[in-house]
């Protein structure tokens, strides 16, 4: 009795659920033409590939945020927090734009705050300075929707 084709769906035909002898060799010749293609272009760009697949992982392994803090404290100047919060994107190149752009922030003095510079973990930075990160911010951080997120805070509290 022949197959159905809803009795034996693995079978690939349109003839009562059976593929002819030429059937099977076609089939047969046409994955050994698609694995030989494969092949090819795996030889002629399997380091790009290769590289393409290092690129993904980093992607998928490097956190979505970075987090820097400064904490400076001299007698007779107080206490100053410096925070930033930016996206954690590839650089592409030997300049970190992000530690530049923060150093801008500082401003004058930055060459002499920038050596108490500390890069954390996000569970670190927000358990440190969960007193100093407004709600609003700490919802954004969570929300990991914002490509271009940047927030750069200056605290400065004086004692005298």
């Amino acid at each position: 009795m022949p197959h159905e084709k809803d009795d034996a769906p693995w079978l690939n035909t349109t003839y009562d659920g059976f593929m002819t002898h030429e059937e099977m060799l076609e089939e047969a010749a046409r994955r050994e033409a698609a694995f030989k293609a494969v092949d090819k272009l795996y030889e002629e760009n399997g380091d790009a590939m290769k590289q393409l697949a290092e690129i993904e992982k980093e992607e998928r392994e490097r956190p979505f945020y970075r987090f820097f803090a400064i904490e400076y404290f001299a007698t007779g100047e107080g206490m100053s927090f410096w925070l930033k919060v930016c996206r954690n994107y590839q650089q592409f190149d030997d300049r970190d734009r992000d530690l530049e752009r923060f150093v801008k922030f500082i401003g004058e003095g930055a060459e002499h705050y920038i050596q108490g510079l500390t890069i954390l973990t996000e569970e670190e930075f927000m358990t440190q300075y969960a007193n100093l990160i407004p709600p609003y911010i700490v919802k954004m951080i969570e929300r990991r929707d914002q490509p271009g997120f940047d927030w750069e805070t200056h605290f400065y509290f004086n004692y005298s």
